[in-house]
Formats: C-alpha cells, structure tokens, sequence
C-alpha cells in the first residue's frame, strides 16, 4: 500500500499550532513590551514642563525592571529573527520562559509605583499590557497565566500594603478589568479551538481520501495507482541503499471462463478471496500487496533473498491450494490457479522496465501451461512449478 502521512491526533495538532503559534505572536507582545518600557524609563521627557517628578522608592528599581524587559525583549526578538533553525522547538521553550519574566518585571514596576504614589499611571499601563498579552496570547492559556497572574498578584498585594491608595472606585475597575479579560479569553480561546476542530476534521477526511484513492475498492488491497507509488518508493530506498528487491506480477487462469459459468458476484467472492491469501504473505515478508486491474494482482517483495522469495511464491500456491475455490471449468485443474511472474529490481531499472520484465514473465508462465512461476531475471531458469 502506498505510504500515508497518518493524520496527527487532535492533542499533537493543538501541541504543535501552539508551539508555532506562540513564535509568531510573540513577536508583536514583545515590541509593544519594548515600547511601554522605553516610555516609561522616559516617562519624565512626556510630561508637561511644570509637572512634579514623584521620586520612586526603592531609587533605581524602576529603572532595573525596564532595563530588564528591554534587553530580554530585544534578546529574544533578535534570536527568533536568527536563528538557523525556525522550527526548532528550543525557541517556542525560549518565548514561553521570558512571558513570566516579563510580567513578574512590570508586576515589580507597579509595586514601585504605587509605593511611591504615582498612580495616574497604573491602571491604563496594566489594561493595555493585560490585552496585548491577551490578543497575543489565548490560544495557550497556561502561557497567557504565566504573564497575568504575578502581575496582578504584585498589583494586588502592594494595594494592600499601601491600604490607602486603595478605593471602592479602584476596585471595581480592577473587577471589570479581570471579567473583560476572563470573558475576551474564553471567546478567542474557543474560537481558536473551534477552527483547530475543524482543521483536524479537514485532515481526517482528506487523509481518508487519500486512502481511498490509493486502495481497491473491491479487494481491500492497493490499487494500481497506489502501487505504482509504492514500488517508486521502493526504488529510491533500494537506489539509496543499494539494495535489490523483487515483484511479483500474479493472474488469475482463466479468469474469464469462471466469470462465464459462475456469475460475476462469484467472480468477485473470489477476487476477494485471493486477496485475503496475497495480504497474509504480503504482511508476512513485510511487502506489498496490490490489484492490477481485473483479474490481474502484483506483489513488491523487499528483498532479494532468492530464498525469501520462492518462500512467498510457495506461500501464495499452497495459500490458494488451501482455499480450494472450485474452478470446474478451468483446464488446469478443477479449482483457481494463479500464474505468476517475478523480476528482480537491478540498478538502472524504473519502474515501467520492472513492471514490463514481470509482465513478460507472466506471458511466459501462462504460456508454459499455468499454474507456476517464471523469473524473468534469470534468463537460465526456465522451471515452471506446477502445483497439481
């Protein structure tokens, strides 16, 4: 059967867009920590000319988180634009780390600012930087927390320790401003879950399509094209290692004849059947098994073990003698025989060369009587065995 890149469970896929995602949006949450960080170190060039300078306390702490935010911001920026390797999963670890440094640096920065009164500042700060992590990130909830939740602790202690800073006023912002903010994740993070659901179901059913195409609809086995892309496969493996390997080209005798005289339900019953045995030894040597067209099976083994291969030849025979599906009306015996014709992969071959060695061989195994083998790689060896 030809190779299916299986579709990824719903918890790898959220994993994996996750791990991309927080690459990407990391980029904006960062600048906009740039931003905020430089403008508060020069807080004292925006104000107005007249305005007082509140003194910070503890003196020069302020000014150690902002420095802190800009040069991790800037460090991580300048990592995730150079870094050879873009889907290197150090760097979503890397991004992931810095949120919580981040958010515990401008938690510091607002204790500064309320113990030093300079509060006109606090609310408008913390709101823009609590939805810019929010836009940034919801779609990883335990990221957005690592930000949010040592922000609005230090936030909410410090209030505490500095009681008189604190109003009724205050704190019903701060409670809308968490319900704004619980509400606003909530939505993006289920719409963020909703068109992931729709993309995995998107790649369920294309996967299976593709499956579909690739299999015979009758048999369960590959179909045509579905082989074709195997044995391609086959041989840029076996051009690579350069190893060898075989096919076997089967045909059902006088196939045509036990259409006629059993009806073409029969017909397919018996299609069926002699897939089943083709499947057993396929999966049993580790190969392929596949369908043709009509009455007519192929078979890729992945070796060029001569043993091997008159093993699986002989499962095949003693597989269908066992099965026993009467054929009165064939002239080499009173049940279905298969005649087969098998051509070994050499450097140099495509596929077609192979394809066309194998059909050969089976022109001549048909034409020495039926119900045996010819390999077609092997000029010298000209014994048909028959199974009687």
């Amino acid at each position: 059967m030809a190779s299916i890149k299986p579709v990824k469970t719903f918890d790898s896929r959220l994993a994996a867009t996750r791990n991309l995602a927080i690459k990407k949006s990391i980029v904006w949450f960062l600048w906009v920590n740039i931003l905020f960080s430089t403008f508060i170190l020069g807080r004292a060039w925006f104000a107005p000319p007249m305005a007082p300078v509140v003194p910070m306390q503890p003196h020069g702490l302020l000014e150690t988180m902002m420095v802190l935010v800009l040069t991790l911001s800037s460090s991580v920026l300048f990592i995730l634009r150079n870094a050879p390797l873009q889907d290197a999963p150090w760097l979503s670890t890397m991004a992931r780390i810095c949120v919580p440094i981040i958010g515990l640096s401008w938690g510091v920065v607002f204790c500064v600012l309320i113990a030093s009164g300079d509060l006109w500042i606090i609310f408008p700060f913390a709101a823009l930087l609590l939805f810019t992590a929010l836009l940034s990130l919801y779609f990883d909830p335990n990221v957005l927390l690592s930000f949010i939740v040592p922000l609005w602790l230090m936030i909410f202690v410090a209030s505490l320790v500095y009681a008189a800073n604190l109003t009724v006023l205050n704190s019903m912002m701060w409670l809308l401003l968490a319900g704004l903010l619980e509400s606003g994740r909530r939505a993006l993070n289920g719409w963020f879950l909703l068109a992931l659901q729709r993309e995995q179901e998107n790649s369920v059913l294309i996967h299976e399509l593709g499956r579909l195409a690739h299999r015979d609809p009758l048999t369960g086995l590959a179909n045509r094209r579905g082989f074709e892309k195997r044995l391609g496969d086959e041989i840029l493996r076996s051009q690579l290692l350069r190893e060898s390997f075989v096919l076997i080209m089967l045909d059902v005798d006088h196939f045509k004849r036990y259409n006629d005289h059993y009806g073409h339900p029969a017909g397919d019953r018996c299609l069926v059947a002699i897939a089943q045995v083709l499947k057993r030894v396929a999966e049993h040597v580790k190969g392929t098994a596949g369908r043709f067209g009509g009455e007519e099976f192929v078979m890729l083994l992945p070796t060029g073990d001569e043993s091997q291969v008159m093993e699986a030849i002989q499962a095949i025979t003693d597989g269908l003698s066992a099965e026993n599906i009467p054929h009165l009306y064939s002239p080499v015996l009173p049940r279905i025989t298969v005649s087969q014709g098998i051509a070994r992969w050499l450097p140099g071959m495509d596929a077609q060369m192979l394809l066309t060695s194998a059909d050969n061989a089976l022109y001549q195994a048909k034409a020495r009587g039926r119900n045996g083998w010819v390999n077609a790689t092997l000029p010298t060896q000209h014994a048909v065995l028959y199974a009687k």
